[in-house]
């Protein structure tokens, strides 16, 4: 019998020897999600969080890899996301960087939080988020940005959400709408609209509560890089 493979996985030939040049080159990155299969291979796509201040020179590290050709080419740019394509060898692999997490330059997890709370993963080269940054990252990316819950990703949030007991509320984000989105997912209702609305009034008030200067520039931030500058922005951002 042939063993169960899982062609979801796409195993690049030179992704694992990637990971651990960039290791050494650049040192510590964060792997947000999906790094089961990691080093040797990845689902959709690989997504990093690299601090804002570190962009510059992570791209150098991607692209000036001795023993490999790497290079990382800029596709779609959101403030605090950059969109990339990693280009390893003769292949192209899905490539996101994160460097901020924002919903309409509304910031719902802080960075050094998520850095603080990290841990290296098993194969040594890279870190990964504690459960409960992970999760309330993926549930909060669906619920702002599309108002729902992706039904291929219900079992693992659940899973994930009873795994963080009760770390996941935040000053926008309660424990009652948890427990409601997660009864309801159970019954397979995967839109929220109400609820993603309710979010985004919170956490607007809490961004503004926080600091309310700082709040109105990312705002306009997000604006400037989605409408006006665009991919631009993050060349200039990037480039050494």
């Amino acid at each position: 019998m042939k063993p169960n493979v899982d062609k979801t996985v796409k195993k690049p030939e030179k992704l694992s020897l990637f990971f651990t040049l960039l290791n050494k080159k650049f040192g510590r990155y964060l792997v947000l999600r999906g790094y089961d299969h990691m080093p040797e291979g990845y689902s959709n796509d690989i997504d990093v969080f690299i601090p804002q201040k570190d962009l510059k020179r992570f791209f150098y590290c991607v692209n000036n890899l001795q023993e490999l050709s790497s290079k990382l080419e800029i596709i779609v740019s959101r403030y605090g996301l950059i969109k990339c394509e990693l280009l390893l060898n003769s292949e192209k692999i899905p490539f996101d960087i994160m460097y901020g997490f924002y919903y309409a330059g509304l910031e719902y997890q802080d960075s050094s939080i998520l850095v603080k709370n990290s841990c290296i993963h098993k194969s040594g080269i890279f870190f990964i988020p504690n459960i409960s940054d992970e999760t309330r990252i993926s549930l909060l990316k669906e619920l702002l940005h599309n108002s729902r819950v992706r039904y291929d990703k219900a079992k693992y949030l659940l899973e994930s959400i009873q795994r963080c007991s009760d770390m996941l509320p935040t000053s926008y984000f309660d424990d009652k709408t948890i427990k409601h989105i997660k009864s309801e997912v159970l019954r397979k209702n995967y839109e929220f609209p109400f609820i993603s609305l309710k979010i985004k009034t919170r956490l607007l008030i809490s961004n503004l509560r926080k600091n309310f200067f700082e709040t109105l520039k990312r705002i306009a931030m997000f604006a400037l890089v989605k409408y006006v500058s665009k991919n631009k922005y993050h060349q200039k951002l990037t480039k050494s």
